[in-house]
């Protein structure tokens, strides 16, 4: 079984769309969302407020899937979102875990 980390990077005014979609998704059961700046030279897809202080307010999302899990997630997100200036990276895990507390 391979597993894969998939990383989406949204802009704000697509968070809420964007977990609304997430929860309804079949194939995922849980995800990671962490608020982010982007810096970069894509300064035309930023505001006046991002390119003085600059950095883009971004919001991320991390979700561990088996593999095939993972591309027929991204596929769904490349039709569902095409368009929506969304950033992903797809990536294999070589180990992952859940450290139980003990009582």
């Amino acid at each position: 079984m391979s597993l894969c980390l998939l990383t989406v990077i949204t802009p704000v005014t697509l968070e809420d769309t964007f977990v609304d979609w997430l929860m309804d998704h079949s194939q995922i059961d849980g995800f990671t969302s962490i608020p982010v700046s982007g810096h970069g030279a894509s300064e035309s897809r930023m505001t006046l407020a991002e390119r003085v202080s600059a950095r883009s307010r971004r919001v991320m999302f991390q979700l561990h899937l088996e593999q095939a899990a993972a591309e027929q997630v991204l596929a769904d997100i490349k039709s569902g979102f095409a368009g929506t200036d969304l950033h992903y990276v797809l990536s294999p895990i070589l180990e992952a875990g859940h450290l139980e507390q003990n009582d």
